[in-house]
C-alpha cells in the first residue's frame, strides 16, 4: 500500500501538521530533517501559498549595488539582494551594476502595463486567417465576457492580432489588479480560445502560447 502523507483536515497549517510530516519523511526515507523545523513564523500565514508544509530551506543571499536607476517612479541608488548558490553570479552582477552607475544609471520608461498570453490560430490559407482578424474585432464583447468568467480580477482590455501567412497570432492583453496573473490570464485566454474554437469553422487548430507574448523572453515586440 502507498504510504500517505499525513494531513490535519481541521487545520493543516499549524506546528504540529508540519511536525507529523516530518516524522513520516523521516519514517520513510531516514533522513534528518531537524534544521527545517525551525522557522520564525505560525505556518497558517502560509495559507494558499504551499501545501502539505513541512518546513523551510535557507539559502544563501549575497549583496550587489548599489543600482543607479532613473525612472520615472524608481529613482535613486538601489541595493539589490541575490539568493544563489552559484558561485561568481553576485560578483557579476555587482560589476555590472557599477559599469551601469559610471555610465549614468539605467533610464527607464513604462509604456504599458498588461499581462498577455498570445495564442496562435492555424488555417488553411492566409485569406482565412484574415477573415477570421475581422471576426475577431465584430466578436470582441463576447470573447471578452467569456475570458473573463473565469476571474473575478482579471480584465481583457484588448486583442493584438499579427498575422503571419496563414498563421494568426493574437495577444490577449489583461489588467489583473495587484496579481502577476500569469496562471489567470492562461485561464481566461483558454476558456476564450476554447469557445472560438467551437463556433468559428476552418480553424485546422490552435495553441494557447504561440511564443508572441515574451513572457519571460527577450523581445522587442513589446
Amino acid at each position: 500500500m502507498t504510504p500517505k502523507i499525513p494531513r490535519d483536515k481541521e487545520n493543516d497549517y499549524t506546528r504540529e501538521a508540519a511536525d507529523s510530516r516530518r516524522q513520516f519523511l523521516k519514517e520513510q526515507t531516514n533522513a534528518e530533517l531537524n534544521y527545517i523545523g525551525q522557522f520564525p513564523f505560525e505556518p497558517n500565514v502560509l495559507q494558499g501559498n504551499i501545501e502539505n508544509f513541512i518546513g523551510v530551506a535557507q539559502v544563501p543571499i549575497g549583496l550587489a549595488g548599489p543600482l543607479l536607476v532613473n525612472g520615472e517612479y524608481a529613482k535613486g541608488e538601489f541595493f539589490v539582494p541575490l539568493a544563489t548558490t552559484e558561485g561568481t553570479l553576485v560578483a557579476s552582477y555587482n560589476r555590472g551594476m557599477k559599469l551601469l552607475r559610471e555610465s549614468g544609471g539605467v533610464t527607464t520608461t513604462v509604456v504599458d502595463d498588461a499581462m498577455q498570453r498570445a495564442p496562435v490560430f492555424v488555417f488553411p490559407s492566409a485569406r482565412e486567417a484574415r477573415d477570421f482578424g475581422i471576426w475577431i474585432k465584430e466578436n470582441f464583447d463576447e470573447i471578452k465576457r467569456r475570458a473573463e468568467a473565469t476571474t473575478s480580477v482579471g480584465k481583457l482590455r484588448d486583442i493584438q492580432q499579427f498575422p503571419a501567412s496563414r498563421f494568426l497570432y493574437l495577444r490577449f492583453n489583461f489588467t489583473t489588479g495587484d496579481a502577476a496573473g500569469q496562471n489567470m490570464v492562461g485561464k481566461a485566454t483558454k476558456a476564450a480560445c476554447d469557445w472560438i474554437q467551437t463556433v468559428y469553422s476552418n480553424i485546422e487548430r490552435y495553441q494557447l502560447e504561440g511564443s508572441f507574448a515574451t513572457d519571460k523572453k527577450t523581445s522587442w515586440v513589446n
